[in-house]
């Protein structure tokens, strides 16, 4: 799948093999969007309890993973969506999102997320992609904002 900027983004299920480079991915991106908590807070641990049920999807670039959204199709949730740092703004996230959301479209419920309330970069990139906020923030600092995305994948 071709992004905006002519790299060419190919998504496919993670692989074993894929784990480590998404926990790499999946602590930068945590430390980065919850910024206002000690670094240590975060380990690459975290990687693995969070995606244990979770059908993930990786996005390559030239071979190497970029980014990876995590995802359970049942509840209908996208749990995680990270991507590298030095690839962002590429297209990635939205093309991980779009491939996520074909994986949810057989079902008459709405699809959702939840995003740090803090995090506007990723509010403001969900909502350019459609997403529209069911919650209003609260003040407090860990707060989550959800988002829903009613029509069918």
């Amino acid at each position: 799948m071709p992004a905006g900027t002519g790299v060419r983004i190919a998504i496919r299920s993670a692989r074993a093999a894929d784990a480590a480079r998404c926990a790499e991915i999946f602590l930068h991106g945590r430390r980065q969007a919850f910024s206002w908590h000690p670094a240590d807070r975060f380990g690459l641990n975290d990687y693995y309890d969070c995606v244990r049920e979770d059908t993930v999807l990786v996005a390559e670039v030239a071979g190497l993973v970029v980014g990876f959204v995590s995802l359970d199709p049942q509840a209908r949730v996208i749990h995680n969506l990270f991507i590298d740092p030095g690839w962002h703004k590429r297209g990635i996230g939205s093309a991980l999102l779009r491939e996520a959301l074909g994986l949810l479209r057989d079902s008459q419920r709405p699809a959702e997320l939840a995003c740090a309330a803090r995090n506007a970069a990723a509010r403001a990139f969900y909502e350019r992609n459609g997403w529209m906020a069911v919650s209003a923030p609260s003040n407090q600092q860990d707060a989550l904002v959800l988002y829903r995305l009613s029509q069918a994948g």
